[in-house]
């Protein structure tokens, strides 16, 4: 990228080009591009844009059925209802930065747009935004867990290989904030709830048992004591569940503390359904540190292909 920008700034001979077009406010900023993107359009005809159409990974259709994809989401959705969690329909687009604004994602890898706004790319930052807004207007009693839950197709600039690999693709996820209690009490209750979900969606949907895997992170000052309380206290609530750890992973900028997966079995094969993890998302956003938020989901297509 740092060449192509090379290239261009000796083509246009403007050297400072960049930050002369990043210094103006977000009015004017959205202004130009609104024009480049009315200069580009207005040369443009309809052979082009099946020629776009055709060519652009990020436009093409996925093969999966949107029957049975649209019966899952209201399946996963009826369930989180019944778990006390609130589902929430999301906008197809989240602001500017929703994802590499925290460190969890290059920009390079969203579809960055025009009035200040992304395409939804992942849905667990845009519901820590709206917990963190409704925490800040009063909205919820942030002394009890509250819980959001959604389905949505996202886009992402990675390019996947392989047969079922799409830009674009459905997830359904859970993201939970309460304040902290002491004796991460907090963070035993929300992942208990989490991990109960799973549980209950593997048992209802497939009829076999989950297994968990714990792996941890830094992030908290305590992080191997933390690690140790929360694996005793999963063990604890799942006494019948195959649990394994990991400590080798410590490094990441994602989860803070603990990152779990969920597997289930399948023709002799342990099959990953879904992840989840404590962020400090909340805390930041919020400006207080005592705000903690628990995030997990998965992929609709690969529930599919189950």
């Amino acid at each position: 990228m740092d060449k192509i920008c090379k290239r261009i700034l000796q083509k246009i001979e403007i050297q400072d080009f960049f930050d002369r077009i990043c210094s103006l406010n977000t009015a004017d900023f959205n202004s130009i591009l609104l024009k480049l993107f009315s200069l580009r359009t207005a040369k443009s005809t309809p052979q082009k844009v099946l020629h776009t159409f055709r060519e652009n990974r990020f436009v093409a259709p996925s093969s999966f059925d949107p029957i049975k994809l649209h019966q899952l989401e209201l399946e996963l959705l009826s369930m989180t209802s019944k778990a006390g969690i609130t589902n929430k329909l999301l906008s197809p687009v989240a602001p500017i930065g929703s994802c590499s604004v925290f460190g969890c994602v290059n920009q390079n890898n969203v579809l960055s747009a025009v009035r200040n706004v992304e395409v939804l790319s992942d849905p667990s930052n845009i519901l820590a935004i709206m917990l963190s807004n409704d925490i800040l207007n009063n909205q919820i009693d942030h002394t009890r867990c509250t819980h959001y839950a959604t389905t949505t197709r996202v886009v992402r600039g990675q390019k996947w290989e392989g047969e079922n690999q799409y830009a674009h693709f459905g997830i359904f996820c859970i993201v939970s904030t309460a304040q902290d209690k002491g004796s991460y009490l907090c963070e035993k209750e929300l992942l208990k709830h989490h991990l109960q979900f799973y549980d209950n969606l593997i048992q209802t949907r497939y009829h076999r048992k989950m297994t968990i895997v714990l792996r941890r992170r830094t992030g908290y000052t305590a992080y191997e004591d933390f690690f140790e309380k929360m694996y005793s206290a999963t063990k604890e609530m799942f006494p019948d569940t195959p649990i394994s750890v990991v400590l080798d992973s410590e490094n990441n900028n994602y989860y803070k503390g603990i990152n779990f997966k969920i597997y289930m079995q399948k023709d002799n094969e342990q099959i990953e359904i879904g992840d989840g993890g404590f962020v400090d998302w909340i805390g930041k956003m919020t400006g207080s540190k005592k705000n903690r938020c628990l995030i997990s989901g998965l992929g609709l297509e690969r529930l599919l292909l189950l």
